[in-house]
């Protein structure tokens, strides 16, 4: 009789849960909620004051509204994956 070896798993050799990079740390627009401070990507820092969906079937983006302090009333639209948080309201 032969007596079969019984092998011990290998935490090496267990599998790896595969995650795609850049898509995760995304932010999106329910972790931005309205009266945040946020940063655009010029560098500009600005209050959030309005969410706004998808416009129509050829533009599916959400967009963030944000306005500045100056100058009064400049404001502009962004996706939110562009945008870095600095404070929540």
């Amino acid at each position: 009789m032969h007596k079969h070896s019984q092998s011990k798993a290998n935490p090496s050799s267990q599998s790896q849960v595969y995650q795609p990079q850049g898509i995760i740390d995304r932010l999106d627009m329910e972790d931005i909620p309205i009266g945040s401070i946020v940063r655009t990507p010029s560098g500009r820092v600005g209050r959030v004051v309005k969410h706004r969906g998808a416009q129509s079937r050829h533009d599916l983006f959400q967009r963030v509204i944000i306005e500045f302090d100056e100058p009064y009333g400049d404001s502009v639209a962004l996706q939110p994956h562009l945008l870095t948080l600095i404070q929540k309201p």
